[in-house]
């Protein structure tokens, strides 16, 4: 029993952290470049509180640490294969042939796993899919009985058996409970991690805004729970119509919403964090980690620190979607982006424990993680401690 005792006590000693570094060597970056097509740009300057370790080995030194910084490209992913998962019209404006139905305004959720289509039948190519819980925006109810919801800026189709307004039990609350879990792991010698991490919902104010409010759950998690997903996507997010930047510099369309809204990728995120720290003199940095392999971002969270981490709904495959001429190059935006936050991990099981803006707190199987994060460019960033010159 002492012994059993004493496993528990050791299994929730907090890890105190300080602050991490972050120092890659060539051959790192040499392959995450090989591997996603990204360039590497040096940032010198930065000084980190402390450097993450592997093992025996120390990277970077420990006065002056010179730090990589991944800046991803919207240039073609040669490891990247389209799916065979059609993206849905690209334009929100109904066929002259939709079926007479009413207009409505609400919030509407999913009782089961339902395909969503891009017209109203199943006639009509599937242009993703629901999972139990989510919630969508629903703006019309048809009279042959299918639904009419915003989905990925656009508009797309759900038969409305699927769909109920009443809010399920859970929803905006966590699906895991961290304690519950970690009592269950020191039992089953699961090898387990989970940070004290709340999460955040993005609806119903940000229909369209993961990457921010993965970055407000960071904040509380930090002490800073004053500031609000609202404040950071109004004050200090960048924006841009589509067409007019890539995702990489500016969030697409407006994050509170559902029509051409797109989304944001780890730079543009690192840029809102550092501007409200700067404007709030806080001795913090967001930096870029994009490329990273499951195994640095896990090291991360056993020392505290949490991810986020780019990947898609419900881990549905990416697709192709519309597309953009931009400096005379033209960029492709990738379906079903989406952005959550990495606190734990259960190695024993495969599994990785998400804040996920639009579930919850949940599990996602590390193998399928991967696959979705590799097609979304690879992106993450993290928080860290500033050091003063």
């Amino acid at each position: 029993m002492k012994k059993l005792l004493s496993a528990i006590i050791i299994l929730f000693a907090p890890v105190i952290c300080t602050g991490c570094g972050l120092a890659m060597f060539d051959a790192a970056t040499q392959r995450f470049d090989n591997m996603v097509g990204y360039d590497i740009a040096e940032k010198m300057g930065d000084t980190l509180e402390s450097i993450v370790s592997s093992g025996d080995d120390v990277y970077g030194e420990e006065d002056g640490v010179q730090i990589r910084v991944l800046t991803p490209t919207p240039t073609e992913d040669p490891s990247f294969v389209a799916t065979a998962t059609p993206f849905i019209i690209a334009t929100p404006t109904p066929m002259s042939d939709e079926p007479a139905g009413k207009k409505v305004d609400e919030w509407v959720y999913a009782t089961e796993a339902a395909n969503v289509r891009s017209g109203w039948s199943t006639e009509y190519l599937v242009a993703g899919s629901l999972t139990e819980n989510d919630c969508v925006h629903r703006v019309a109810i048809l009279s042959n009985g299918w639904s009419k919801i915003s989905y990925n800026g656009n508009y797309a189709y759900v038969y409305g058996d699927y769909l109920t307004t009443t809010k399920p039990r859970r929803v905006g609350t966590t699906h895991l409970d961290v304690m519950e879990y970690t009592l269950d792991a020191a039992f089953t010698g699961d090898d387990v991690y989970v940070l004290d991490v709340k999460n955040i919902m993005q609806k119903p104010e940000l229909i369209n805004g993961p990457e921010i409010t993965c970055l407000t759950i960071v904040l509380h998690y930090l002490g800073y729970d004053a500031v609000s997903k609202v404040t950071l996507a109004e004050d200090y997010l960048e924006t841009a119509k589509p067409g007019e930047a890539t995702p990489f510099d500016a969030f697409i369309g407006d994050p509170r919403s559902a029509k051409e809204s797109y989304g944001c990728y780890a730079p543009v995120i690192v840029k809102a964090a550092n501007k409200w720290f700067e404007e709030k003199n806080i001795q913090k940095n967001c930096i870029e980690v994009s490329g990273a392999t499951l195994e640095e971002m896990l090291r991360y969270v056993k020392n505290g620190v949490p991810v986020i981490c780019w990947t898609t709904v419900s881990l549905s495959p990416t697709a192709y979607g519309d597309s953009w001429v931009i400096d005379g190059e033209t960029y492709i935006w990738r379906n079903n982006e989406h952005c959550v936050v990495i606190t734990g991990y259960n190695k024993s099981k495969g599994t990785l424990i998400v804040c996920d803006p639009l579930k919850g707190l949940v599990e996602y199987t590390m193998n399928d993680f991967v696959v979705r994060y590799k097609e979304q460019y690879s992106n993450a960033c993290i928080v860290t401690n500033k050091i003063q010159q």
